[in-house]
């Protein structure tokens, strides 16, 4: 096969990114990481008309653009072009570029309009005339495209371990570790994104402020303490989710060491076939089940009790306490997941916690399993008893979904169409009037979350305001202090059991028994009548219906809907044969 370089003109580039031609596939690339400070490099090198680095796509069959290597270099001259940053204290003048221009006037970024902060018109020019040295290579199988990365990247020096070892990698182990670890942080999304869409799923910081979706204060491995801003850029969270997996599948604390974590990832090793093994013997849903919720409520012990880990395991410490919280983290799971416990008195698991890496075993990086079983053991020893059964385990039920519902309503900024954010049934006029229409559209959106395609379920919450105008509107009316998740708003529907003089059941059972009694067809109904769960938010309660994914179209009675980003809109003659195609 010859594949031979060609130009590509960054006016060219900015116009296939504005198509949304584009596309990142998360299974292999890494997020967002270069600094300000990096994109102006490049910026520079550019305007001065050097060479960079060649970029390397794969064409799909639908004539998209998967970006294989250059993601980094391409995030900064599209944020370039949409003034996220400037070189020199100089913007690049937007009203060089048509498509720029256009892109401004939608809306999607606000440009520098002050002719004193923008670049000369000649320089933006020739910045959109420099030609990209790209190859565009042939082929949209997934299979090739994660070796030519992982040969790539293999021996790249800026890439750290742990995205060395992911680079090329599509075994199950790998697949799961990547997954665990962006629920974890609050990336998680679909696996092929536009390039548009990564910054909201990339890594920021309040003192760099680059723009990004995500902080890395807030996130749970630097909001603890656990790892800092730096080893989260580099997936060292994904080294400890390797870490936490290998011992729950093996049973036993892994003898944890860069050797070891190298092996698991060479296919050509016994212990990568172990490994994976032994995953897909325990389970993939399950153990991403049980690690995320064994996260949440490790996270709900120490936000109850406003801290962190650090604070409490090694007081006044700065450096990060992986060890403490590896014992931490397989102590809870013990509880919650063997013995179906629950953590019931938060401030005393602290208080029992106080001063744990101290109490430890140390040895070279806590790495031989004897030493670790031994302070896995001291900490279950410390926390046990403050541990209760509960019916239902929370392994199934309420709190421990916080993780999986925090993440779910980050992806709904991305994916709004397969999700659908309603703040209750009660509308939010003085006289609080039930809204019996809200049912029969719950039903309608339900149809049209079914019929966007096969790929990946849908959810529906009730009890999470989409605008702030009505979560402070509730806030004054029900007096209820609520919670914002990426511009959405947790209210819950507590207090609507109030304005209906009715308990949790009651108000479950109406809307169930109005999806049961409705016209929406099978097995699309008693699916979603089988898949409500009831989630605890910090003191909150949610209703979550979950839409799976379907191998056919759906209908109420004999009408078809569909998501069109956030709106259920009816399906007329045309559209409905272009999207019954989706299902064959």
């Amino acid at each position: 096969m010859s594949i031979t370089p060609r130009g590509m003109s960054l006016q060219e580039a900015y116009r296939n990114y504005s198509e949304g031609k584009f596309l990142v596939n998360r299974k292999y690339q890494r997020k967002l990481v270069w600094t300000v400070d990096e994109k102006e490099y490049l910026i520079d090198s550019i305007i001065n008309d050097l060479p960079i680095p060649l970029i390397l796509l794969a064409q799909t069959d639908d004539g998209k653009l998967e970006i294989i290597d250059g993601l980094q270099r391409m995030n900064a001259i599209i944020s370039f072009v949409e003034n996220r940053f400037s070189i020199h204290g100089k913007y690049f003048d937007t009203k060089q570029s048509s498509r720029a221009k256009q892109s401004a006037e939608e809306g999607i970024f606000v440009p520098i309009t002050d002719d004193t902060q923008l670049l000369d018109a000649k320089v933006c020019a020739n910045f959109l005339d420099y030609q990209l040295a790209i190859t565009i290579y042939p082929t949209d199988n997934e299979a090739e495209i994660t070796d030519i990365f992982g040969r790539i990247n293999s021996g790249g020096k800026q890439l750290s371990p742990q995205e060395k070892r992911q680079a090329g990698m599509l075994d199950v182990l790998s697949d799961t570790v990547r997954k665990v670890s962006s629920e974890i942080r609050g990336d998680s999304s679909k696996d092929i994104l536009d390039l548009a869409e990564m910054p909201e799923i990339s890594i920021d910081s309040n003192r760099e402020n680059i723009g990004y979706g995500l902080i890395a204060e807030d996130i749970f491995w630097c909001k603890n303490g656990i790892i800092w801003k730096k080893q989260l850029r580099d997936s060292e969270d994904e080294e400890m989710i390797l870490d936490i997996i290998a011992s729950i599948v093996k049973d036993e604390p892994l003898a944890k060491s860069r050797e070891l974590f190298n092996k698991i990832y060479n296919i050509e090793n016994n212990e990568h076939k172990e490994f994976n093994s032994l995953l897909v013997k325990y389970g993939v849903d399950r153990i991403m089940h049980e690690i995320k919720v064994t996260f949440s409520l490790i996270e709900g012990v120490f936000e109850d009790q406003n801290t962190s880990i650090i604070n409490v395991v090694n007081p006044k410490s700065r450096n990060p306490v992986k060890e403490s919280f590896y014992s931490i983290f397989m102590s809870f799971f013990h509880l919650i997941v063997k013995e179906e416990k629950s953590p019931a008195d938060s401030a005393e698991i602290v208080k029992a916690l106080h001063g744990l890496q101290k109490k430890m075993t140390s040895t070279a990086n806590y790495s031989v399993t004897p030493d670790r079983e031994k302070n896995i053991n001291l900490t279950t020893g410390l926390i046990q008893k403050y541990f209760v059964k509960k019916d239902p385990p929370v392994l199934r039920h309420g709190a421990g979904l916080a993780l999986d519902f925090e993440n779910s309503i980050r992806r709904a900024k991305i994916e709004s169409n397969r999700y659908e954010c309603k703040q209750g049934f009660y509308d939010l006029s003085n006289t609080r009037d039930l809204n019996e229409n809200l049912y029969d559209e719950i039903i309608e959106t339900i149809c049209g979350i079914a019929n966007i395609g096969p790929e990946e379920d849908g959810f529906l919450f009730i009890g999470v305001a989409d605008k702030e105008a009505d979560a402070k509107r509730i806030q004054v009316l029900d007096r209820i202090d609520y919670k914002t998740i990426n511009q959405r708003h947790i209210v819950g529907i507590d207090r609507e059991l109030e304005l209906q003089k009715g308990s949790l059941d009651d108000y479950i059972n109406r809307l169930l028994n109005k999806i049961s009694k409705s016209n929406l067809s099978e097995p699309l109904k008693s699916q979603v009548l089988s898949q409500l769960d009831v989630i605890d938010y910090k003191g909150l309660t949610v209703l979550r219906l979950r839409v799976p994914r379907q191998k056919e179209l759906s209908f109420v009675d004999k009408k078809s809907f569909v998501r069109e980003n956030s709106n259920t809109i009816e399906l007329d003659g045309p559209k409905l044969v272009a999207i019954s195609k989706l299902f064959n």
